[in-house]
């Protein structure tokens, strides 16, 4: 599986984490990701950092999110940008 979490993460109830992703934190950024309830994290991902992912979230294959994410976002790309809002998770997973 290759996934990577950092000890002091926080991961909600309901998550699907995906193959080689990485939850840790960032070089000078002692803060680690809280990631919310509901959330679909796509293969490859990484999130860094002191960064907060709302409930309900889908975050994309091989994104990079260094920012927080808002409840009910899809974010996708390097850097992470958000591509819609307003989901239901049904819709995706």
């Amino acid at each position: 599986m290759g996934v990577v979490i950092h000890s002091h993460a926080k991961i909600g109830n309901n998550c699907i984490i995906a193959q080689q992703v990485t939850i840790g934190g960032r070089s000078k950024i002692p803060d680690v990701p809280v990631i919310g309830n509901n959330v679909y994290i796509g293969c490859g991902a990484k999130i860094l950092g002191d960064v907060v992912i709302g409930d309900e979230c889908v975050i994309g294959a091989n994104a990079v999110v260094i920012h927080n994410v808002e409840s009910g976002t899809v974010v996708a790309g390097v850097p992470a940008k958000v591509i819609k809002t307003g989901i239901k998770m049904e819709d995706y997973v």
